[in-house]
């Protein structure tokens, strides 16, 4: 008996379905750890139906004249962390986010991007007349993300040292 007349003990339909299989599944464990490896908010702020702070306008007039933000189009979405969130639209039609700084009425930070591209505003914990955010220790950053109809909100501190 010659080696070309010995059959292998799988037929070759069988190793092809045995290969696309673990194909699949390497595909599947790819997947899951791209999706498990992108970061969750730590909040997300929905519109709160609530009205305008009558103050914000006229603090973006003077804090922020330059991006000349429409007031009949700001929107609320509640407290977080100490900051008042606001979402609106420029003179420019770029959509805008505002955080105000509800203990001392002032404007904590202000951003606008034209609309195609990501909407983000990083807020510091050790600036304008406060420290720290409402809670939480340690001084870092919260990164807002403008997101269809609702902000995400991302916390990032540096723990005190201790």
């Amino acid at each position: 008996m010659d080696a070309a007349s010995i059959e292998h003990p799988l037929p070759r339909w069988s190793r092809l379905y045995w290969a696309g299989a673990a194909l699949v599944l390497a595909g599947g464990i790819v997947t899951t750890t791209l999706l498990l490896s992108e970061p969750r908010p730590d909040a997300t702020l929905h519109p709160s139906g609530a009205a305008v702070d009558n103050r914000l306008p006229g603090l973006l007039l003077r804090g922020a004249p330059l991006l000349k933000i429409e007031a009949s189009t700001l929107r609320g979405y509640g407290p977080y962390l100490g900051l008042e969130i606001y979402s609106g639209v420029n003179a420019f039609g770029s959509p805008c986010l505002v955080a105000l700084h509800r203990a001392s009425g002032n404007l904590s930070d202000v951003r606008c991007a034209p609309a195609p591209a990501d909407l983000m505003m990083d807020v510091a914990s050790s600036r304008d007349g406060f420290e720290g955010f409402e809670g939480r220790a340690g001084d870092g950053i919260i990164r807002f993300v403008l997101r269809d109809d609702t902000v995400d909100a991302y916390v990032y501190l540096i723990p005190e040292a201790g």
